[in-house]
């Protein structure tokens, strides 16, 4: 019998990846890139395209057309799916945003993005990956990447108190028993492997 080279098995998508791609109300809003508003997430180079995928959340939920209604839920830009090292997961819900002011976002508009992809899109509609014992998943991040305001970091905090620190302050998710907490990232974050 031949054996498979460690390189034919790494190009081969994993089984939650694989689900992922193939389950048929998701196929076309599975992407490349991770990238809205200017603004986008790079993978790490070394990191085997089949060894992530990159979700359209938002994009998924306006196309069920449900806007007349004023039923479409918030959700985040992208849900990354990356497995790790020790053949574990871990995903990225991001919500990217391009502000000039702390007029261009709302705390709870934001907050209630990862919200609904958290119990909504994970928890509901798509249980049955994101909640299947046959896909560990080690931990989720959800980062919002945005400059704020077009100025630094130090003249941010001059400030004082402002709508990104409530934001990331806000009350941690649950998933799989784990507390999640929104971060703050400036454009163009990295995933590295894991």
């Amino acid at each position: 019998m031949k054996k498979e080279s460690k390189y034919s098995i790494a190009l081969t998508p994993l089984p939650m990846i694989n689900k992922i791609i193939h389950t048929k109300e998701l196929e076309l809003f599975i992407s490349d890139t991770c990238e809205e508003n200017n603004i986008c997430v790079n993978m790490d180079e070394s990191i085997l395209k089949a060894h992530y995928t990159i979700i359209k959340v938002d994009r998924y939920y306006n196309s069920l057309h449900l806007g007349h209604l004023r039923k479409t839920p918030p959700s985040v830009d992208c849900l990354i799916a990356l497995k790790c090292r020790d053949n574990e997961f871990v995903i990225y819900l991001v919500e990217l945003k391009n502000i000039k002011s702390s007029k261009n976002f709302e705390i709870d508009n934001i907050y209630n993005k990862f919200k609904s992809t958290i119990e909504n899109f994970m928890g509901s509609r798509f249980k049955k990956i994101f909640h299947n014992e046959r896909y560990k998943i080690k931990f989720l991040h959800l980062y919002f990447v945005t400059r704020p305001y077009g100025e630094d970091e130090k003249s941010r905090r001059k400030e004082g108190t402002t709508k990104l620190d409530s934001l990331v302050a806000r009350k941690p998710f649950k998933f799989l028993g784990k507390r999640c907490q929104i971060k703050h990232k400036i454009p163009d974050p990295i995933i590295k492997r894991c």
